[in-house]
């Protein structure tokens, strides 16, 4: 076996890596082009559903029980982020309520409710449940921004300003507290 100079090494190790980067960057590219989709539910098999079933979105190819689903807050949230995610809102907000069935002090759970009934055209809701979060957890930082979000969309700018403040105040430095100081600055612009 012929022996390589440490040049040679050298140019080996440059090559590998450059030939490491090059896959890895083409297939991010080809998964960022083409993400992967969940198989699709043939028209039948939705119809046979049961409601529960149609608001749990890949329960057909979970290994999770869907009994197991229905319970779990956790698997819910996770659900409930990706209906929320792909805009389908009133399924999300289905899923919230859910959670809300099973724990109704889960401030973020009112905060997702809120945010999906807001963007289903029902603004008055999604202050209800805000309001509720805010009082069941009134140093949880998200739900402030929040409300004070859909409260300057509702044209309440002093209730905005309050809960928006009060998020900034809970934490200056974190990116919610940021966000809220951000959106303080366009009220006072107003």
């Amino acid at each position: 076996m012929p022996k390589l100079s440490p040049l040679h090494w050298i140019a080996l190790a440059v090559v590998l890596a450059f030939y490491g980067f090059t896959v890895f960057a083409l297939t991010r590219d080809y998964y960022l082009r083409h993400p992967p989709q969940p198989p699709a539910a043939s028209d039948s098999a939705r119809s046979d559903a049961s409601p529960r079933q149609q608001i749990v979105p890949g329960a057909d190819t979970s290994a999770i029980p869907e009994s197991i689903v229905e319970s779990n807050p956790q698997l819910l949230h996770q659900q409930g982020d990706a209906l929320f995610v792909q805009r389908r809102f009133d399924e999300a907000a289905r899923i919230y309520a859910r959670i809300l069935e099973l724990n109704p002090g889960d401030s973020e759970g009112h905060n997702n409710l809120g945010l999906a009934l807001h963007y289903m055209g029902d603004t008055s809701g999604a202050i209800a449940q805000l309001r509720q979060a805010v009082a069941k957890t009134p140093d949880l930082q998200r739900p402030w921004l929040t409300l004070g979000f859909l409260s300057l969309q509702a044209g309440n700018q002093t209730e905005a300003r309050a809960a928006l403040e009060r998020s900034r105040d809970l934490a200056p430095d974190s990116d919610i507290g940021k966000e809220a100081s951000r959106l303080l600055d366009l009220l006072a612009q107003e």
